[in-house]
């Protein structure tokens, strides 16, 4: 745990989203599952893609403690909680999880000291669950709004067990509030230390609402002073999990970690009377900011806005104020780490169902949906509409920046950005243009133009965020020619000029993956050009042919030419004066051996795919098409037939049906970048049966690093740029036959010789990395003599 103060925040960015997870038996005795409701459990890879597309990279989910263990007894079911982060992990979302939303299991009450124990059992199981999906430290709420929940439990008949109802005149609370704030805070701090022990990196965000209390303006003094006493309750849990409140409940420092305020604009109002104050016209209301200050004076730690929002048409007002109070916070000092918008997708009311809020980024009904004339079906899932005044505050607010170094990835104003042309889909096989620039966004603001897609309708971009910093932008236009063709990059010019102006990102670099994209620089004014010739894309199967052409052009053109590997360097390194070899290389971390919980999803899909094949299994992961040499594939099947050939891979520009077919030859298709190193760890070797054509003549195959530092040994064919590279420690054969002797070669070695060649291998890998090459690239970017270029120059 970090000493109080400013410290790194494990949020991966500023702004988030939240989804109604309230999980409880509400007023009518009917058990709630508001994810279901809302249909975020159906949608919830749409919702995370929507969410990207705004540059929002955290969503809070709940867990739900009663939907997690049913029928209580201990018997805890996680699935939707692992689908959920496996949907996160595809949209390189953070999920900060909320365990407890207010429900608990049949067996378990809020009123005796049970509790504590059965929910640190749940949360520890939580956690060990949710563990494989967190690389970066998880953050955890353990029990949503312990202050609201204790009330509502003691006070009224909104939540399960109804032991109160304030409306009552008559009512006489059935249990303490205080107390039950008290055994709440209890299992939250023992369940800190369960969760602690399974995973050290934990962080804990602790929320509750933000609220400021007035006493009526002829309240007399004794009223006034109750008034400010009641005002105080507020921070008793904070105060108990800090240790300044009941110390024998174990609090201290460490149990107040995140401090999480929920602001509404009902969260101010008048004490005795109960009437709010109005949030755009009360002058008695106290300005968020000033709250936000008072919350940092009393535990200096730092602060997320958990929760806020508003309803209708007043949700962009209302998000433009908050946003204010909290750029005017963190100007007086508070380190504010997030912003959560809640909900992200619009509600159903807890005690009427067929009520929805119209409070979320996207409402579940357009805005004319009339229920008396268009009742919803309880089967039909809701719908999403995106709210545009809501959106565009949003982003407006996004593209300003606040007085501490918080930023958004729709537009960051602290970085330049660097516009990529790439002829290769984002989702395709994760290579070089993912490594590099996934990890360029730590510099620049990233934004990746794909080849246009065919849609029945006019031309527009599509854009999404796909990790932090870096945005997929996907055109959609009603031609039907493939690539940057001369009559997409028509449409598409204007587009991509219009969409840099209302960025207002000026000056920016553009980068090239493909020549055929150079006719669109006539529409856009980048002060630098960049050509990343990562493979010679002329003499692949089916390329256009003006792509010569056009690639003397951009050489001729470019501030910065990198090339894929020592052959492409020789080839292009006459062409123009700054010439950079830039082979492919590692993420070690990624492929290296290492201990996996055997619940581990991506574990488990790998052994569905492959344990059922013996051993020994030589293996390929990449790419299978017209470089591929599948003679070599069927020569290797057939000389040992015991020998189990694994090929993982998209096929693409060759007939699926003219794949050799053998028993022992196991097409598994293309698989998750996530899944290859579980793949990979149930090989003996890995493959290189590259053909040797001239669409292999410049290859500099990425999978060549990946084997080793998966401690696989590698065989290729006569690859040049393995050779020059990688020759010392690679098998490198003249022919089909060579190739086959090498692999009994492997699978043959002693004891000795596997550790002299494990040896060679890291000692490879180690001179190798995607950080280092992404820190030369901006080292390079950084040395260009930048002067904004006349569009079209």
């Amino acid at each position: 745990m970090m000493s109080p103060g400013i410290e790194s925040s494990p949020l991966s960015s500023f702004w988030m989203a939240g989804f109604e997870g309230a999980d409880h038996v509400n007023v009518h005795g009917e058990s709630l599952d508001m994810v279901g409701l809302a249909g975020h459990d159906a949608q919830v890879c749409a919702d995370y893609r929507r969410l990207a597309s705004l540059g929002i990279r955290i969503v809070r989910e709940s867990i739900g403690w009663r939907l997690a263990e049913p029928r209580g007894g201990g018997r805890f079911d996680f699935d939707r909680a692992v689908r959920f982060a496996m949907a996160a992990e595809n949209h390189r979302l953070q999920i900060a999880w909320t365990f407890m939303h207010y429900g608990t299991p049949p067996d378990v009450s809020l009123m005796n000291d049970a509790f504590c124990d059965r929910f640190v059992d749940f949360a520890a199981a939580a956690a060990r669950a949710l563990r494989p999906f967190s690389p970066s430290p998880p953050v955890y709420t353990l029990i949503n709004e312990i202050s609201f929940l204790a009330w509502a439990a003691c006070e009224t008949n909104l939540i399960h067990p109804y032991i109160g109802d304030r409306s009552d005149s008559r009512h006489v609370p059935l249990a303490d509030g205080f107390e039950v704030k008290a055994r709440l805070v209890r299992a939250t701090i023992k369940a800190m230390a369960a969760i602690r022990s399974e995973d050290p990196r934990a962080r804990f965000l602790n929320v509750d609402p933000l609220v400021h209390v007035v006493a009526p303006p002829d309240a007399s003094p004794e009223l006034a002073d109750e008034a400010v006493r009641f005002r105080q309750f507020q921070w008793q849990v904070c105060d108990m999990l800090s240790g300044q409140l009941l110390p024998e409940l174990g609090g201290s420092q460490e149990g107040l970690d995140l401090v999480g305020v929920n602001y509404y604009h009902s969260g101010q109002w008048e004490f005795g009377t109960g009437s709010a104050l109005d949030w755009e016209r009360d002058t008695r209301r106290l300005p968020f900011s000033d709250l936000l200050v008072e919350t940092w004076e009393r535990y200096r730690r730092p602060i997320v806005v958990s929760e806020t929002g508003h309803v209708g048409g007043a949700r962009a007002r209302w998000l433009q104020d908050v946003y204010r109070e909290v750029d005017l916070a963190s100007r007086r000092g508070v380190p504010i780490q997030g912003l959560c918008l809640y909900p992200a997708v619009d509600r159903p009311d807890w005690n009427d169902t067929s009520a929805w809020h119209r409070s979320g980024i996207w409402d579940a009904a357009p805005p004319f949906f009339e229920p008396a004339l268009c009742p919803r079906s309880a089967s039909a899932s809701p719908g999403r509409y995106l709210d545009a005044a809501y959106d565009a505050t949003l982003a407006r607010c996004q593209h300003a920046r606040l007085a501490h170094p918080m930023t958004s990835h729709r537009g960051n104003a602290m970085k330049k950005t660097l516009l990529v042309f790439c002829h290769l889909r984002w989702d395709f096989v994760f290579q070089r243009p993912q490594h590099l620039l996934s990890r360029l966004a730590d510099d620049y603001d990233v934004l990746v133009v794909e080849e246009p897609l065919h849609h029945d309708a006019p031309a527009r971009l599509e854009a999404t965020s796909v990790l932090p910093g870096v945005t997929v932008i996907r055109p959609l236009t009603p031609l039907k020619s493939r690539g940057f063709q001369d009559d997409q990059l028509s449409l598409l010019g204007p587009l991509m000029a219009d969409y840099m102006a209302t960025r207002g990102t000026a000056p920016y670099i553009v980068l090239l993956y493909t020549a055929m994209a150079v006719p669109i620089l006539s529409w856009l004014r980048p002060e630098a050009l960049i050509y990343d010739c990562m493979d010679e894309l002329s003499a692949f199967a089916g390329a256009p042919i003006q792509l010569r052409e056009l690639e003397t052009e951009l050489l001729a053109a470019a501030d910065l030419v990198l090339t894929g590997g020592p052959s492409l360097f020789a080839a292009k390194r006459g062409l123009n004066p700054n010439v950079l070899c830039l082979p492919s290389s590692v993420d070690a971390k990624h492929f290296a051996p290492a201990p996996h919980a055997a619940d581990d999803p991506y574990v488990l899909r790998a052994s569905s795919l492959q344990d059922l094949i013996p051993e020994p299994r030589l293996g390929y992961f990449g790419v299978i098409d017209e470089r591929m040499d599948l003679v070599l594939v069927e020569k290797l099947a057939d000389a040992h037939p015991t020998w189990q050939i694994v090929m993982v891979g998209p096929v693409v520009k060759i007939d699926p049906q003219s794949l050799p077919r053998r028993p022992n030859i196991h097409w598994l298709g293309q698989q998750p970048y996530e899944i290859l190193p579980h793949l990979i760890a149930g090989w003996q070797a890995g493959l290189l049966p590259f053909a040797l054509n001239d669409s292999t003549q410049f290859i500099s195959p990425t999978k060549t690093l990946e084997y080793m530092a998966a401690g696989k040994p590698a065989i290729s064919t006569a690859v040049k740029d393995v050779i020059t590279l990688y020759g010392d420690v690679v098998l490198v054969a003249g022919s089909h036959d060579e190739f086959i002797v090498h692999c009994a070669t492997v699978l043959g070695e002693s004891s000795a010789d596997k550790r002299t060649r494990a040896l060679a291998m890291r000692a490879t890998v180690a001179n190798s990395s995607w950080d280092r090459s992404a820190q030369i690239v901006h080292a390079a970017i950084t040395a260009i003599p930048h002067q904004v270029r006349a569009a079209g120059a």
